[in-house]
């Protein structure tokens, strides 16, 4: 398919069912109250992968049943990503300490949430019947924004794929599709990227700081 027709086919997908684009939104907004609440620390895990993996698998099964083979190849990775940390990992998630990150971070997840392209009503509305967990650019920025809205405490291997899937689609869609709202996306999955290696540069500090103590 062309540019116009992959437009064409977003706009179908997106509009297909706003019960679905409800959903996805209800979930979303569950997981903020159970990281900002004191819900119990494996609660709170299952919670956050759980939504995420729902996210990721819906975007997948969108794509398989209305046969865009793109998407559901990179958002299965996604999902199989999630479904992985939801039932084998032991991490707790807890929300970050930098008051900087934290603002930035929902900033984006509310531009996910918002995403005013494709779905045809007003402001309002948007904020529970934007297309997340429907195609790949909002549920990229609702994703990435949650992530990291956790960080350090989510799997870096996770946070590491989600990034460069967010590159990939944003690059596609302000360069190839021209939808310029997706430089959103583009800049907090450099944003993302730079705080991953940061992290990275931490932990590693801290391991070099205490490997003398451990010996």
């Amino acid at each position: 398919m062309n540019a116009p027709e992959i437009l064409n086919y977003l706009e179908m997908l997106a509009n297909h069912s706003l019960w679905v684009n409800l959903s996805m939104h209800i979930l979303v907004y569950m997981t903020l109250l159970a990281i900002f609440s004191k819900t119990k620390e494996k609660l709170r895990s299952l919670i956050f992968q759980g939504v995420l993996s729902t996210l990721f698998l819906s975007v997948t099964i969108n794509a398989v049943v209305f046969g865009n083979p793109f998407h559901a190849v990179t958002f299965g990775i996604l999902a199989l990503s999630s479904l992985v940390q939801l039932f084998v990992s032991k991490e707790t998630i807890q929300i970050t300490n930098s008051k900087g990150i934290l603002a930035i971070a929902l900033f984006f997840i509310f531009m996910g949430l918002w995403y005013p392209e494709f779905v045809d009503k007003n402001a309002l509305l948007l904020l529970v019947v934007s297309p997340v967990g429907v195609i790949p650019c909002p549920t990229l920025l609702t994703t990435i924004g949650l992530m990291t809205l956790t960080i350090p405490s989510v799997n870096k291997f996770q946070y590491l794929i989600t990034i460069i899937m967010g590159i990939v689609y944003g690059v596609i869609g302000v360069f190839v599709f021209k939808v310029y709202l997706d430089i959103t996306l583009l800049v907090l999955a450099l944003y993302a990227g730079s705080q991953y290696f940061r992290s990275l540069q931490q932990t590693k500090a801290i391991t070099e700081l205490c490997s003398p103590v451990l010996k």
